[in-house]
């Protein structure tokens, strides 16, 4: 026996082992190997080729009756002698539909993960225990710092609490991630306007009204930063394109009215 037909053999006689502890991959391209022997016309001597034939029928039934695998694969797993090609097809669709309910299922852990970890850091906000939500929150955005959605929900969550230089970091983070968010960049924006960093507040949102210049809501916080940064002829223009773009917007007709109001004392 070859030295590839012995690999082959030994990982075929794993199979058993292999579905047992729930590694049908393994045991499906052992078998789909096992297989390509006959269709490439590998020659064996007759014991060797009762050998796999028996190894091969014997494999397909522990992958044919297990339940987990009819989770994940409908067609039924049989094999017939002197159809090698066939099985192998078959094991190809088998791992296939192995490896996507794999990723499948990892992708749904990480989820379960990520929330879990939102909700125990919200609670910990909500519960004044503010270090031991930041540490919660920089474990998980650190096990995850490709995730913009994850940054921008912890941002916010730090944004709602009133601890604007925790949500400045976390949304930051997201905007570098996600440079073409105008949701990142407005509520970046607020964060620096709580925490009277005018300036940069400007930035992001200009930034975020180059992205959606149709939002009402972009040009009234931007009349609402001019506000606390007492440039009154501005508070009167952006809260005006906000009216602009939305009409029974209570809050820009208020918030332009109070600047025009400090226009005219100035005068």
């Amino acid at each position: 026996m070859s030295q590839e037909m012995s690999g082959i053999r030994r990982a075929l006689s794993r199979v058993s082992s292999d579905v047992k502890q729930g590694l049908y991959i393994s045991a499906a391209t052992s078998i789909r190997d096992a297989a390509r022997l006959f269709t490439r016309g590998v020659s064996m001597i007759k014991n060797e080729q009762e050998e796999f034939v028996t190894m091969l029928h014997s494999g397909c039934e522990l992958l044919r009756y297990n339940k987990e695998v009819a989770k994940y694969f409908p067609l039924a797993i049989t094999y017939t002698p002197g159809q090698e090609a066939a099985l192998v097809g078959l094991m190809n669709q088998l791992i296939e539909a192995l490896q996507e309910a794999t990723t499948e299922d990892t992708i749904k852990k990480h989820e379960e993960r990520k929330q879990a970890g939102l909700a125990k850091g919200r609670k910990e906000l909500a519960d004044g225990e503010h270090d031991e939500a930041r540490r919660t929150f920089r474990e998980l955005t650190d096990e995850y710092s490709d995730d913009s959605q994850l940054a921008t929900e912890v941002g916010e969550s730090f944004l709602q609490a009133g601890l604007y230089e925790d949500a400045s970091r976390h949304l930051g983070a997201a905007a570098r991630l996600t440079p073409d968010s105008a949701h990142v960049f407005n509520r970046l924006g607020i964060a620096l306007r709580k925490m009277k960093r005018y300036d940069k507040a400007e930035q992001y949102f200009l930034h975020a009204l180059s992205l959606e210049t149709g939002d009402p809501n972009l040009h009234f916080n931007l009349g609402r930063l001019y506000l606390d940064w007492m440039d009154w002829e501005k508070t009167v223009i952006f809260a005006e394109k906000a009216l602009a773009l939305n009409p029974q917007f209570a809050e820009a007709a208020k918030l332009a009215a109070y600047a025009k109001r400090k226009l005219a004392e100035a005068h």
